[in-house]
């Protein structure tokens, strides 16, 4: 897997909404792309493993402010 550092605005972080908009920073290792089949977005972000809490999140390109591989 490939490993990024991303920094990211949240729609929810921690389980509170980010009514603030902050951006935040993961350590992540990338999986595979994600779509909304919904709106017909054959792309719409991509799955990731935070390396720090082992858990899987899920990132829109939308909302991804910078990512840099690390």
């Amino acid at each position: 897997m490939k490993k990024f550092l991303i920094n990211y605005i949240p729609a929810v972080h921690e389980g509170q909404v980010n009514n603030d908009n902050k951006a935040y920073f993961y350590r992540v290792e990338m999986e595979e792309q994600f779509a909304n089949r919904n709106e017909r977005d054959t792309s719409a972000g991509m799955t990731a493993k935070d390396t720090e809490s082992g858990l899987w999140k899920r990132f829109r390109w939308d909302g991804i402010q910078s990512a840099v591989a690390i």
